[in-house]
């Protein structure tokens, strides 16, 4: 799942002070200086602005989050499977409540339905009562108090309001606010973020299988509960999607150094910069399926374009192109010995099934797909995991199931590590 983005790649001097200023006035920050962006790009003089523009917000966040009430121990939550989604699990607000809201790599900002609510779906928890919380906040805005210049962000009636879009068609609109945020960490005590920033939908849309009340997004943008946790997560962070077909429901998500992946069978793939949005953007080269290769062919008919695929935990089936689609699909009907195929790409369900191996071919490494991973069985019939769209490609969640999966974003990489 991702969220429609705006490139900010023309963005100028004057809107990166804009940017600046609405950050420290949203989160009482007392100023910034250009040495905060000027480090980065001594370091790394080839950064883009929207880099530069995207370290400083990140590091104003995590200044914010900087205070004697956050302890100082790892992060971690419970990852909980419900049919092909996943959940991750918060708390919010004073005294603290449950959030459990679908873990999204594909978005950044972390949203969940609140009173009073003028459209929302089921959920399983409460809807989340702002009035009941001593340490909820709005935030302010006007001519001289503008909104944080965020995607979906803009300035109503005093308040800073979000409107979303995602690319699976769900949406949320409500108030940007603040709140506190707990966590459990791996010493077995609670990790305390004052000033969170979250979205407080009440008009929404989406299905999310009845038990989850919005996103946690996991993107690498300032808004993402990754960068808003700043030194406690080290802009890292790891997970384990359990498979469907076994009885364990729940894993856990990691953050910071306990989030490391490494050892023996770990494959490690470069993250792509520059790309539009904060996605985690790697290169596919290709996908084999048993003994055939089938390059992932740019639009230019020549060449693989450079970071042509996100990695996304909100997005069950992997989307691909329609011309890569469609020879994955003539290779797995050629080497498939199938009873009866049933739709375009299904087949019966039956113990004596023979479906060819998947490997996704990587640039940095190859990730073995195991038969869950490349195939989804429904009913009677078992169909390929894999979906059609020319805009949003990506590599979706049954994919990444029994896999630990860990990114790192200041060393621009994602790694896999089967299990």
């Amino acid at each position: 799942m991702a969220t429609y983005v705006a490139s900010c790649c023309f963005l100028d001097s004057i809107l990166i002070f804009s940017i600046l200023t609405a950050f420290s006035v949203a989160q009482n920050i007392s100023g910034f200086t250009a040495n905060l962006y000027q480090q980065d790009a001594f370091y790394n003089p080839n950064l883009s602005q929207t880099e530069l523009i995207r370290r400083v917000v990140g590091r104003s966040v995590w200044r914010a989050n900087m205070s004697s009430s956050i302890t100082p121990n790892t992060p971690t939550a419970d990852i909980i499977r419900h049919n092909n989604r996943f959940f991750m699990k918060i708390r919010l607000g004073t005294p603290p409540v449950d959030i459990i809201a679908v873990a999204d790599t594909g978005s950044d900002l972390t949203w969940t339905q609140c009173l009073p609510c003028t459209q929302c779906f089921p959920q399983h928890q409460p809807l989340f009562n702002t009035q009941a919380s001593s340490s909820y906040g709005t935030i302010q805005c006007g001519p001289s108090r503008p909104c944080p210049l965020l995607s979906g962000i803009r300035c109503l009636a005093g308040l800073c309001h979000h409107d979303i879009r995602y690319a699976d068609g769900m949406h949320t609109r409500g108030l940007l606010s603040t709140e506190t945020l707990r966590m459990d960490s791996t010493a077995h005590s609670t990790v305390q973020i004052p000033s969170y920033i979250f979205g407080c939908g009440m008009d929404n849309n989406g299905n999310v299988g009845g038990i989850g009340s919005g996103v946690i997004g996991l993107g690498a943008g300032p808004e993402s509960i990754v960068t808003q946790l700043g030194h406690l997560s080290g802009r890292k962070f790891s997970y384990c999607l359990m498979p469907l077909d076994l009885p364990r429901r729940v894993s856990h998500i990691h953050f910071g150094d306990r989030a490391a992946v490494r050892g023996p069978g770990t494959i490690t793939v470069s993250l792509v910069p520059g790309r539009p949005g904060n996605f985690y953007h790697v290169t596919l080269e290709a996908f084999t399926v048993g003994r055939t290769r089938i390059p992932f062919i740019g639009r230019s008919g020549s060449t693989i374009d450079q970071g042509n695929i996100i990695i996304d935990s909100g997005s069950a089936l992997t989307t691909l192109p329609r011309h890569l689609y469609a020879q994955i699909k003539q290779a797995v009907t050629m080497q498939t010995d199938a009873p009866e195929r049933l739709l375009e790409l299904c087949f019966r369900k039956d113990r004596l099934l023979q479906l060819p191996s998947i490997v996704a071919n990587f640039r940095g490494g190859n990730v073995p797909l195991k038969r869950f991973n490349a195939f989804v069985t429904m009913g009677s019939a078992t169909c390929l995991a894999f979906g059609v769209s020319e805009n949003f490609i990506a590599y979706g969640s049954l994919a990444q199931q029994d896999f630990l999966v860990g990114f790192d974003q200041y060393e621009r990489r994602v790694s896999f590590k089967p299990f």
